[in-house]
């Protein structure tokens, strides 16, 4: 919950938002049998600029069947030693081969050599291909054998952000990475629009936390009748269930609020023990002792311990966001007992810092969606800089499904299928209402952009204004 694990000892001045990174690495990171430091496609396709992405394979395997990953470089494995010199021992690095064979011990070799954070990608290019990740077959990576891409150019920290720095960003393939739209629908998941996030994103108000909210407050509005406390556990249980993934993120702000509040509370006391370190303090939150869980949920749901400004303002301004306060506080205690129950899809993230967004953007792809359209995750900070990253096009598609999945839990809740359109009518009015309210208040005067993707990673963006 605090922004350095303490196995990473500092080096030298580094930024908050790369100790998170380093922390999340870490939390992250798995092992083989034999030893070899793992990550999965899925945490690799979030990662954008903030790795490397190293191929090992063969040149007839880059141009293959399986392609290699756009934006990736490829030093083949009987140069892979020379990474060691070549590059300095803190930098992100994922090796990737046809399916990991070759990766795995070569990563535990580089790390062994010194490299601090490097791992191999489960699955290598098999996995990657599988779960619906966009590759390229491009020759033109052939020509950069055993040649690492030299670091790009900070963008000039600037607030509000220029369109050029936008086009800079989005023009750059190590920040954006392409997911087939039936990927997402099965392995993926949205992300809030916050701008502090260091991965790639397919972002709208809240992320899915934000999303359930707004689609319960939309049964509510339908029905004219407030959900209980159990029928929103059984929704959230169900809803795990059918879409697996389910995004939260706090910050660092508010975790060390907790733990300041926590401490001050006696009733912890024989919970918390000795606790300092901040890998100690995150263990305990992934699982606290039975005794405290529910008083812990009572301080992990006030207003000053929710570090995602969307769903904090929707509980503390609900009337600007159509929204009831016990609706926020009952769907984060699901999150909480489901995390605590051993759930791997409730996933929490912590975000580093304070707001220093310089732009909105709002991401679109220039057709119509289908399954096999491959939609951008684009991460929203450059050099420096952050960008609110909004995904409207997307967002509603996903917002479809779960509003078909809602009337058909007729068994819990009073709708069914003839209330699909008024549900999908009230989710897109509250969407909009929220988006607005979220971005008034933690936008304000920011430029807006739209960015529009075509094929083969063609894009233009265009400017829309500031927020009012």
């Amino acid at each position: 919950m605090t922004e350095i694990d303490d196995r990473i000892p500092p080096i030298g001045s580094v930024s908050q938002a790369e100790r998170i990174m380093r922390t999340n690495w870490v939390s992250t990171l798995e092992r083989s049998p034999g030893g070899a430091p793992l990550v999965w496609p899925e945490f690799v396709a979030r990662q954008g600029r903030s790795v490397r992405i190293i191929d090992v394979r063969e040149a007839d395997e880059l141009v293959g069947p399986l392609g290699h990953i756009p934006g990736a470089e490829w030093i083949p494995k009987d140069r892979a030693e020379s990474l060691v010199q070549r590059l300095d021992r803190d930098e992100k690095i994922v090796l990737v081969s046809r399916a990991g064979e070759r990766s795995g011990p070569l990563a535990r070799e580089l790390e062994q050599a010194g490299l601090r954070f490097v791992a191999s990608m489960i699955g290598g290019m098999v996995s990657w291909k599988y779960l619906g990740f966009a590759t390229s077959r491009d020759p033109a990576v052939l020509a950069r054998r055993d040649q690492l891409r030299a670091e790009r150019p900070e963008m000039v920290l600037e607030r509000p952000l220029s369109q050029a720095a936008i086009e800079a960003h989005v023009g750059d393939p190590t920040s954006v990475r392409w997911m087939k739209l039936a990927a997402l629908h099965l392995h993926g998941r949205l992300s809030c629009v916050d701008g502090r996030d260091e991965t790639g994103v397919i972002g709208t108000p809240g992320g899915d936390s934000g999303e359930f909210l707004l689609a319960l407050a939309a049964v509510e509005g339908v029905t004219g009748e407030k959900l209980s406390a159990l029928q929103i556990r059984t929704l959230f249980a169900r809803r795990m269930e059918t879409f697996g993934r389910f995004y939260l993120h706090g910050d660092v702000h508010a975790g060390n609020a907790l733990i300041k509040a926590i401490r001050a509370d006696r009733r912890f006391d024989s919970a918390i023990g000795a606790i300092s370190e901040s890998l100690e303090w995150r263990q305990f939150f992934v699982a606290p002792p039975v005794h405290v869980r529910e008083l812990l949920t009572e301080y992990m749901t006030d207003p000053a311990h929710i570090g995602c400004g969307h769903l904090r303002l929707a509980m503390t301004t609900s009337e600007a966001y159509g929204v009831r306060p016990a609706l926020v506080k009952e769907i984060l205690r699901s999150f909480y007992r489901a995390r605590w129950g051993g759930s791997v899809d409730a996933e929490y993230t912590v975000l580093p810092g304070g707001h220093e967004e310089g732009a909105v953007l709002n991401v679109r792809v220039d057709e119509e969606l289908r399954s096999f359209t491959p939609v951008p995750l684009v991460s929203p900070t450059a050099g420096g800089s952050q960008m609110f990253v909004n995904h409207p096009q997307v967002s509603e598609n996903l917002r479809r499904d779960l509003a078909h999945f809602l009337v058909r839990q007729s068994d819990a809740i009073e709708v069914s299928q003839p209330h699909f359109e008024p549900l999908m009518a009230e989710m897109s009015k509250l969407a909009e209402l929220q988006l607005a309210a979220t971005l008034s208040r933690l936008a304000k005067g920011l430029p807006v952009y739209d960015v529009v993707f075509g094929k083969q990673g063609a894009f233009h963006v265009e400017s829309r204004g500031t927020v009012g």
